[in-house]
């Protein structure tokens, strides 16, 4: 009866053992993951961000090319005077604008003549 009594409790063991909930998290596989670099011009709409300003824009050249000191005085002479945060990004291919001053229509109409905007107000 003894061995009857020890077989038991080894079979009771192993079946407790042997079983773990689907929760437990032993069984849960580990998986690495890292995070997902940031492209340039990523980084440097979070350092713009840092500035808290209430507007932000992204301007780049409509054919895609590195912007000249040309393209940065018409971008700066048709834009408010009170922008105060101008960041060269994408290897000079992007102008990110920060500022709490708003642009008015005819700043963009005249800006789009030369340049394709992006909105990054509130993004």
């Amino acid at each position: 009866m003894v061995h009857f009594g020890l077989a038991a409790l080894a079979l009771s063991t192993a079946i407790t053992v042997g079983c773990r909930k689907a929760s437990d998290p032993v069984s849960k596989p580990v998986v690495a993951t890292s995070p997902t670099p940031q492209t340039p011009l990523e980084r440097d709409l979070d350092y713009v961000r840092l500035g808290q300003f209430t507007y932000m824009f992204v301007f780049s050249r409509k054919d895609g090319g590195v912007f000249t000191s040309e393209d940065i005085s018409y971008l700066k002479s048709n834009s408010p005077k009170e922008t105060n945060q101008w960041v060269s990004s994408d290897g000079g291919r992007r102008v990110i604008a920060g500022t709490n001053f708003e642009f008015k229509q005819e700043h963009f109409d005249a800006l789009s003549k030369r340049f394709q905007i992006a909105n990054y107000t509130g993004k």
